[in-house]
């Protein structure tokens, strides 16, 4: 499973939209365009003018009073008198489009990024950004509305998220790829050069717009919430932890779009600071527009009070280039602001130039004859080849935690008792910001568990009785049909965890465990002694060791969405082998009274992700099994210990083999450790190891497969406690995991300290 995945999309969709839909009529008549009679004859419509001295032009045919609307979403209004249309800038899109059908036409629905992140494959990734790409162009065309509202989608996805998962406890883990800075640096990269970069080199397919800028991971957690936190931040763990994904998104990706977030970071509200400015525009390059989270200009005054009212946290936004105000702010605040002197006309109408040009960009303002992109045919949306990837998907985001037993995989014609409480799950597998999955709205088209799984056991016998009317009420008198059921069976399927009732958007955990009822019925299943598959839906971690000996095999299945039912019915059957590796660190249950939540320090004792977490974690970062086995070995028999130097690059040989009974994925994942290292402050670092590379590869029975691993001396860089980069002098250790059984060691020794980089600000 490589890159090569992306191949085809690529190939088929020039191949529908330039051989087979060429004259295709796109919204009808009354799809509102830029640039059409009697409006052509303006500067800004001339294709032989340069995009900036077209969006000049527009910008000097605007009045004061039309700017504030125009640069607020979620609907940029219309000018008519020029004929520039209303734009939407809100379409949200974390693990697929998120609107309503086009007729029977639904949006692709992918697992959430926590599945995402198990899966570690970055093609999949790009695929997902294409998928989103594409069909958001289709459902633009037919002005197909946002899934919560009545506004026509728009182009730029307000997506991915790539805040990391700091704690286990923050409501919205679902929503992002896991704890791994570098991991979700590569996610957001992929996720943007797929919904941006489509086979139209000339215009961008789609924008996205990473979230949540910066430091983003309260929800509500006591009195605090995402409204008025202040996320206080040392320089060390700015640096080290929270934007090293944005950089890698904004460098190698080249996102476009970025969102500033509700909470404050060291005192000053994130849509208002000039510093991170700074770092995103000076230390990032960043060229592309900037959108405020819904209602996080108002938050600058209301709720942060860092100004006294809202004309001067429209100033203050504005001065920080916050280009799009979500929210009413800028429409009714932004024109007072530059007559009272607290902003200018030329900075707000810098916010303008870019806003503006990112239309363009997407050739909303050319002909449209020769634009693929305004040609893609409506059956892309929820065409068999997305779906078909979507399930793949979903197939690779599941992650074996336990089978000590070999209980799994199950064999048809058995007794099997599906219980627990998403056994008949629907709307319980999606997770959040989802599109419309079926015609109409509603779950009911989706396959449960219970009824795949009894697709699955041919000549079987299943009985499903669920046990609870939710993940938090196991009454008894449901309990005991289900334990009825549970004794007639040769084997127990439970499918429980948690859902959008515990940890969601808007609200954080606090603690993380399986609620109380749902694991009392799951100590009185194991009374009755039948071998039990414990089957867990979650976005950030659960810990359930206080009965897990008692449960034979574990399978991780996050927010599996669409496909989940079939997708888990395939795995526990054997037609799927399970490969996903824990992208988040699983803790015991008293982590949570160890560390304090609002603390955002990654290296606050006992440390937070496996990169500084010094206890024993119930499953560690990269943790997965499979059905076979498999075996590491380098590529030369004893790779000599290299002194690395600058600029050279080297390449480390590793063998994965299949050693087992059956075909089966594995990921193999480089880390360095720093060993006998210290920072040129004079301090040990923290860093106990740091992924820098993992490749996942699907090989047969006996099959060998060669890895290679590409790095370089800069691959061992660290940062100081001043947020310096630098690789230190000292001894390293290069390891080679599959995330349990034996690792492979590399030794690498740095003869000298190298700075590489100092923070501009």
């Amino acid at each position: 499973i490589g890159f090569c995945l992306n191949r085809p999309m690529s190939i088929l969709f020039l191949f529908l939209i330039l051989g087979s839909c060429v004259g295709t009529e796109i919204g009808g008549s009354t799809f509102p365009r830029a640039c059409v009679k009697p409006y052509n004859t303006y500067p800004f419509c001339n294709t032989k003018l340069s995009i900036d001295d077209r969006v000049d032009n527009l910008i000097s045919l605007l009045k004061d009073d039309e700017i504030g609307s125009i640069l607020t979403a979620r609907e940029s209004v219309a000018v008519p008198r020029i004929g520039l249309p209303a734009y939407d800038w809100g379409m949200n899109a974390i693990h697929g489009v998120q609107s309503k059908c086009a007729g029977n036409r639904c949006p692709t629905s992918f697992p959430n990024p926590c599945g995402l992140g198990a899966s570690f494959n970055t093609s999949m990734v790009h695929t997902l950004g294409a998928v989103i790409g594409f069909e958001a162009r289709a459902l633009w065309h037919e002005r197909i509305t946002e899934a919560t509202n009545t506004i026509p989608i728009g182009l730029d996805a307000w997506s991915p998220n790539i805040n990391i998962n700091r704690d286990p406890r923050w409501g919205r883990n679902q929503e992002v790829p896991g704890e791994d800075p570098f991991w979700t640096g590569v996610y957001g990269e992929m996720y943007t050069k797929g919904i941006q970069a489509g086979p139209d080199k000339r215009y961008l397919l789609g924008v996205v717009t990473l979230k949540h800028w910066m430091a983003y991971s309260v929800e509500r957690y006591g009195k605090v919430n995402r409204h008025n936190f202040n996320a206080v931040i040392s320089k060390f763990d700015f640096h080290n932890t929270y934007t090293p994904g944005w950089e890698q998104a904004i460098r190698a990706g080249q996102a476009m779009g970025i969102m500033c977030s509700y909470n404050a970071v060291n005192g000053t509200p994130t849509c208002a600071s000039q510093w991170l400015t700074k770092v995103l525009r000076d230390d990032f390059n960043y060229l592309g527009y900037v959108t405020s989270d819904s209602g996080a200009v108002y938050d600058i005054w209301a709720n942060h009070h860092y100004t006294p009212n809202a004309t001067t946290a429209a100033a203050a936004a504005a001065n920080a280039e916050t280009d799009i105000n979500s929210g009413g702010i800028y429409k009714d605040d932004l024109e007072n602001a530059v007559k009272e002197g607290f902003t200018t006309q030329k900075a707000v109408k810098k916010l303008l130039w870019r806003s503006l040009k990112i239309r363009f960009q997407l050739g909303l303002f050319d002909p449209i004859e020769n634009q693929p992109y305004w040609h893609i045919p409506p059956d892309v949306v929820g065409k068999k080849y997305h779906e078909d990837m979507a399930k793949l998907a979903t197939l690779e985001s599941m992650v074996l935690l336990k089978n000590d037993k070999k209980t799994l995989p199950l064999k048809p014609g058995s007794k099997v008792a599906v219980i627990g409480p998403h056994a008949k799950a629907q709307r319980g597998m999606c997770g959040n910001y989802l599109g419309h999955l079926c015609p109409g709205g509603g779950f009911k088209c989706l396959e449960t568990p219970a009824e795949a799984l009894t697709k699955q056991n041919v000549g079987g016998t299943t009985t499903v009785e669920e046990g609870c009317t939710s993940v938090s009420d196991c009454p008894s008198s449901q309990t005991g049909k289900a334990i009825a059921a549970v004794k007639q069976s040769d084997v127990v399927v439970f499918f429980g965890g948690i859902g959008e009732s515990i940890e969601a958007e808007g609200h954080d955990r606090h603690n993380i465990t399986i609620p109380e009822q749902q694991v009392a019925f799951i100590e009185e299943v194991i009374k009755v002694g039948k071998p039990i598959v414990l089957v867990l839906f979650n976005g950030g971690a659960l810990s359930i060791e206080s009965f897990v000996d008692g449960v034979d095999s574990v399978l991780e299945a996050w927010y599996p969405s669409f496909h989940g039912g079939a997708a888990l019915a395939e795995t526990i059957f054997g037609n799927y082998n399970p490969g996903g590796k824990l992208p988040q660190t699983f803790y015991k249950a008293d982590y949570v009274n160890q560390i304090p939540f609002l603390d955002m320090s990654m290296t606050v004792p006992p440390g937070r992700g496996y990169r500084y977490y010094t206890g024993t974690p119930a499953y560690p970062f990269g943790f997965g099994l499979s059905y076979t086995t498999f075996s590491l070995k380098f590529g030369q028999a004893e790779p000599s210990h290299i002194a690395a130097e600058p600029k050279h690059q080297y390449t480390t040989e590793v063998h994965v083999h299949n050693t087992g009974d059956r075909e089966g994925d594995e990921v193999v994942m480089a880390f360095f450790k720093p060993k006998n290292v210290t920072l040129p402050s004079g301090r040990a670092s923290p860093l106990l190891k740091q992924l820098f590379g993992f490749q996942r590869v699907r090989l047969g029975v006996g099959e060998t497969k060669k890895l290679q691993f590409k790095w370089n001396m800069e691959t061992l860089a660290m940062h100081d406690f001043d947020g310096t980069k630098v690789v230190p002098e000292g001894g390293f250790e290069l390891v080679f995991s599959r995330g349990h059984g034996a690792e492979l060691v590399q030794r690498v020794q740095v003869a000298n300290l190298h700075t590489l980089r100092r923070p501009l600000v």
